[in-house]
């Protein structure tokens, strides 16, 4: 039996600019595909909406409940000592001064830059907030790869992906509709953080043409896609 395999891992594009509404939570999830070291920063403006910006003006961005970067108006921005290397403090998102610095510039980002993001804006009588959430995408080290084991009349196919991030999601394809079983195992965790993942299909298949199969790897929440594909073939 001859037989074709063909591997393809979804993800999505990037969007570098993430807007922020005023008094609202944005139910949207932001993905940020981690490419190399060369990204440009990806921008999370903050378009809030006060009465009173007569008196003072200050900007502090969260990242799950915790301090990331904070701007005074008439004082230069900073980033809290901790996140010094993951914001760019040089950022000018206006050139209206009350939002000169209000945008969120991330520079660096890692699988740790996931997480739900929160925009405080005070003045003296008012205050807004404004909620992002950043979901990052790597699987520039990924390992993917589809085994095929002949076991009495069965064909055996497993699928496994290690080092993604985050937890995937796998399904075994056949255009000939000719995958009887199908066990997916749990994506584990390691201890950096990142998932290895497996699935196996059970096939019957007693014609000779070439059967065509498809391992897919999906992330929770992508609404478009960038696709890569690796082909083989044996005879």
């Amino acid at each position: 039996m001859q037989f074709l395999l063909v591997f393809i891992i979804v993800t999505s594009i990037i969007y570098n600019d993430v807007g922020c509404q005023a008094d609202k939570t944005d139910g949207e999830t932001k993905f940020l595909v981690l490419e190399d070291d060369n990204m440009e920063p990806t921008i999370l403006d903050c378009d809030f909406n006060l009465n009173d910006t007569e008196s003072f003006l200050t900007v502090k961005w969260f990242r799950n409940d915790k301090a990331i970067y904070q701007w005074i108006r008439g004082s230069q921005p900073a980033p809290i000592p901790e996140f010094k290397n993951d914001v760019d403090s040089s950022y000018e998102s206006s050139k209206d001064p009350n939002k000169q610095y209000s945008s969120l510039a991330l520079i660096n980002p890692t699988i740790s830059s996931t997480g739900d993001y929160k925009c405080v804006v005070q003045s003296k009588t008012d205050s807004d907030t404004i909620h992002k959430s950043v979901q990052v995408i790597d699987f520039r080290n990924k390992t993917l790869k589809m085994d095929r084991y002949r076991i009495q009349n069965e064909t055996q196919l497993e699928c496994t992906i290690s080092n993604v991030f985050p937890k995937p999601t796998l399904t075994i394809v056949s255009e000939d509709d000719d995958i009887v079983k199908v066990v997916a195992n749990d994506p584990l965790e390691n201890e950096d953080g990142y998932f290895n993942a497996s699935t196996l299909a059970v096939v019957q298949d007693n014609d000779d043409d070439i059967d065509s199969y498809k391992c897919v790897v999906t992330f929770d929440g992508y609404s478009q896609n960038l696709t890569f594909e690796h082909v083989t073939q044996s005879n």
